[in-house]
């Protein structure tokens, strides 16, 4: 089953026509349009694809990312690892304006977060609860919909909040256009400019019993960072969405990261938790057949290989040589360059090396583990030689991989 996933975008334009930011939208085919899913899942999922698998700068660049939110979804805590300097909160237009709702929206105003109301229509909630208007950066004004008398009073009722940019939407005709121009909006979008463009990426498939183990462990009241790190680490999908998440979000790491225990320990966790349950939870893709399947469970069973391998010769960095085997396949499962990747995961520089085959001190255990793979006898002689590693023993930990790696299937 393929494995692709993909984001809408489309323009947004200032006056004098350059990108000023894209909407995304979730999708799941190359189909131009909203498929049936809850609104909030929807939101969920475009925001791990984004951010954590195709990559924000691929999708928007350096421009701004409009992004729908749900009223349930403005309320949960999904925005500490977000960076306010990259996205517009989209407030949609069926969300209920309470009190509750305004001191949330004050309390992410403060941490720098954006805001715009979308396909916005004069309702009364809005001129019971002015006071949110202090705190709306754009509005965005349907121009398809919206009849010019509706229009008239919404540009009326803005001109007491000179602060908010006017954006014109659903623009498919030069007429529109040149109206919205002409009664001062800031900003346009609409078919008239582009329709949605498909970004398309390749996701790696999850494991879903591995998947329930870690919501079991992460329910428990006092959760053992190791036993965490060790199941993580077995999901080849979470451990590159963990350390996506650690290089793209809003993050100060200090160093570059050896092994998923670091990588809990740096960046805490509480914030580990949360962002487990939403990768875990959201419905990323169903179980994987074909070769992807095959490829990860390669890397799986090299992860094993080669940690086992730098503990029988006493290496202090076993993580970094297991973090090793297990992306070594990551450039043909994602169909991406090294370049690419590396440019995801705060990896440490001996690691990067190691992935982009030059050598380092990991080397010979990665070569190893992989002529075992392919019973190259002629290497397996070399590296094990090289490394000192008695052809029993050799075999032992090949086969102790292979069940490590089987278990998790």
């Amino acid at each position: 089953m393929s494995q692709n996933i993909f984001v809408g975008r489309q323009p947004i334009l200032d006056r004098h026509g350059r990108i000023y930011g894209y909407e995304l939208l979730y999708r799941n085919s190359e189909k131009n349009r909203f498929p049936q899913i809850d609104p909030e899942k929807a939101t969920v999922q475009l925001l791990v694809n984004t951010f954590l698998t195709i990559g924000v700068d691929k999708i928007a660049g350096n421009s701004l990312s409009f992004i729908n939110f749900t009223g349930d979804l403005l309320t949960k805590d999904i925005f500490t690892g977000l960076r306010p300097d990259r996205i517009v909160v989209e407030i949609l237009e069926d969300v209920e304006i309470t009190p509750a709702l305004l001191t949330r929206i004050r309390e992410l105003k403060h941490k720098g977060f954006i805001f715009a109301l979308d396909d916005f229509v004069l309702q009364e909630q809005y001129l019971v609860h002015e006071s949110l208007f202090e705190m709306i950066d754009f509005v965005k004004v349907d121009f398809m919909h919206a009849e010019v008398a509706e229009r008239n009073r919404i540009e009326t009722f803005l001109k007491k909040y000179p602060h908010i940019w006017k954006l014109a939407e659903k623009l498919e005709t030069v007429e529109q256009y040149n109206e919205a121009l002409g009664r001062g909006y800031d900003l346009f979008q609409g078919y008239f400019f582009a329709a949605p463009e498909i970004i398309s990426g390749v996701d790696i498939p999850f494991n879903f019993d591995l998947h329930v183990q870690l919501l079991e462990k992460m329910s428990e009241d006092n959760v053992n960072i190791n036993d965490l790190a060790c199941l993580i680490r077995r999901d080849i999908s979470l451990s590159f969405k963990l350390l996506r998440f650690i290089n793209t979000m809003a993050f100060e790491v200090p160093m570059r990261i050896v092994s998923i225990k670091q990588a809990i320990v740096l960046i805490g966790l509480k914030e580990t938790r949360k962002w487990l349950h939403i990768l875990t939870l959201v419905e990323m893709a169903e179980q994987s057949g074909g070769h992807i399947k095959a490829l990860i469970s390669y890397s799986l069973t090299r992860a094993k290989l080669c940690e086992l391998l730098a503990g029988y010769k006493g290496q202090a960095n076993t993580d970094e040589c297991f973090l090793v085997g297990m992306f070594s396949l990551l450039d043909v499962i994602m169909n991406k360059s090294w370049d690419e990747i590396i440019q995801l995961m705060p990896l440490s520089e001996k690691t990067e090396m190691t992935l982009r085959r030059e050598w380092t001190d990991l080397t010979p255990f990665l070569e190893l583990t992989i002529a075992v793979e392919r019973f190259d006898w002629e290497r397996i002689e070399l590296y094990a030689k090289f490394l000192g590693i008695p052809p029993e023993t050799l075999g032992l930990f090949s086969q102790e991989a292979n069940r490590w790696a089987r278990l998790l299937d």
